[in-house]
């Protein structure tokens, strides 16, 4: 099975550990964020993993080299393409080790995102031809997903009441914060790398998400059982992870 790990992003909350290295080597409970990521996808059965780097690559290569060198890189050194770029660029560049089929399932991991629900129940929910999203009704965020009783309608920034698609109706939507794990088939990966265009340019997962919810089924998936979720974007939100991992 085939999984993507974000650990492009230049971090500049994180500061000052950002300033001389990735937000995904982040040291977490013994070794960096990125490694616990990487456990967590190969105990969910995959084996054809990429990360792609950005910030500081040499010391995310050199990290993968020693303790995953099976793991694949996609190099996006001379510009950084955001999410559906990066994604859009391991597509065009057939990089994962063994071609990817359309109805194969792709799990998409943020680096800077710590959590411990099993990511098989994920697996389990997903369908072939959809993208499933780890959500959270509870949590509060200045940008909401917003569901029907079954798919993904919409987008709303909380802050600025901006919505998008434009013109719909929120009304008996239900709200949901994004958590950075997902799932896609490899025919929504294709779909990814066309939306993104002929040329290869920064473009955002979420974009893509917002502008092809009318024609393609985003679902959403919340675990039953209780776990703990982390943004470890910033000192603080660090702090209160190795706080919780330390507490267990």
């Amino acid at each position: 099975m085939k999984a993507v790990v974000f650990a492009a992003g230049i971090g500049a909350r994180l500061k000052p550990f950002t300033d001389h290295h990735p937000k995904a080597l982040a040291p977490l409970a013994g070794k960096p964020v990125l490694g616990h990521v990487i456990d967590k996808l190969m105990a969910a059965g995959a084996d054809d993993i990429i990360v792609n780097v950005h910030h500081f690559p040499s010391q995310i290569i050199s990290y993968l080299s020693e303790n995953y060198p099976h793991v694949g890189v996609s190099d996006e050194s001379a510009l950084l393409l955001d999410t559906a770029g990066g994604l859009a660029k391991i597509y065009r560049e057939n990089a994962f080790r063994t071609p990817l089929l359309p109805s194969e399932p792709v799990i998409i991991h943020n680096a800077d995102i710590f959590t411990d629900f099993s990511l098989c129940g994920m697996l389990e929910a997903h369908k072939e031809g959809r993208a499933t999203l780890l959500v959270d009704p509870a949590r509060k965020s200045s940008r909401e997903l917003l569901f029907d009783e079954k798919k993904m309608i919409g987008w709303r920034n909380v802050k600025t009441g901006m919505v998008r698609p434009s013109g719909i109706e929120t009304a008996g939507l239900q709200p949901a914060a994004f958590g950075g794990v997902h799932i896609i088939s490899g025919n929504i990966l294709a779909a990814v790398d066309e939306y993104v265009g002929a040329e290869l340019t920064p473009c955002s997962i979420m974009d893509f998400y917002i502008d092809s919810c009318a024609k393609i089924d985003i679902v959403p998936f919340t675990p039953v059982s209780p776990y703990h979720w982390f943004d470890i974007g910033t000192p603080e939100k660090l702090s209160a992870a190795r706080k919780s991992v330390e507490n267990q």
